[in-house]
């Protein structure tokens, strides 16, 4: 009996104890789990941990050359939609010399090249191009004789810009960018001989490039370039 006894007291003991370190087991394992925030899965752990950003994140195109004409805008209507003739007189009262030009001459078309522009941009950052654009604009009229119309004078304008441009790229895709654009510098307006430099600035509101190494775009905008632009550009890396 005693025996029997003995043998039921150890079983006991070592059932307690296979209890006890099984429940110490599992309850490390929760404070565990709970603190660190881990899983036991390691994979659901990585998904966790990787979870992607939807811009890119690295710079892709270390390079981007863009070509592109800009409708009218406020710099162009200011300095290109109207040339200024002389009066090819040299005698007599203004309004009496006005009159006899009138009657002797008359204009011919005005034809406006309003914006051309070229950049080049270096990615410094994915979200920042740094580099350097240039414009032309330009207007051509002629003056003709009343009589055997022949030219007598041609009278001619131009703008030409050069700018540092800063680009900030705020939508990302593997195909499709979006951005802003900001850029400062100087322009010679030149007529008639004559000409003077200014400063100038141009600012891409909104832009739009759709496509890889070789792309199209969209701006719309305001300064030297024009209201709004469209052109072509292409990107590429410097060979290693």
């Amino acid at each position: 009996m005693r025996s029997i006894y003995k043998y039921m007291v150890l079983a006991v003991a070592l059932i307690t104890a296979n209890t006890a370190a099984a429940q110490e087991v599992v309850t490390d394992q929760l404070i565990y789990d709970r603190v660190t925030g881990y899983m036991a899965n390691p994979e659901s752990v990585e998904q966790v941990a990787l979870k992607p950003n939807k811009n890119l994140q690295t710079i892709r195109w270390e390079h981007d050359i863009t070509l592109w004409y800009g409708a009218p805008g406020l710099v162009s209507e200011l300095l290109l939609d109207k040339v200024i003739f002389g009066c090819g007189c040299d005698i007599g009262p203004l309004p009496f010399n006005n009159g006899i030009k009138d009657m002797r001459t008359y204009t011919g078309p005005l034809y406006q090249l309003t914006t051309l522009g070229l950049s080049y941009s270096k990615q410094v950052k994915p979200w920042l191009g740094v580099g350097a654009k240039a414009t032309f604009g330009a207007t051509w009229q002629s003056e003709y004789d009343v009589y055997t119309n022949t030219p007598l004078y041609n009278y001619n304008a131009y703008n030409v810009a050069a700018l540092l441009d800063f680009r900030f790229s705020w939508l990302r895709r593997e195909k499709v960018e979006m951005y802003s654009s900001v850029g400062v510098g100087l322009m010679a307006h030149i007529e008639r001989a004559s000409g003077g430099l200014t400063p100038m600035v141009d600012a891409a509101l909104v832009g739009l490039k759709i496509g890889k190494k070789f792309y199209g775009f969209i701006e719309i905008g305001a300064g030297v370039g024009g209201s709004a632009r469209g052109g072509f550009g292409i990107r590429f890396n410097s060979k290693r």
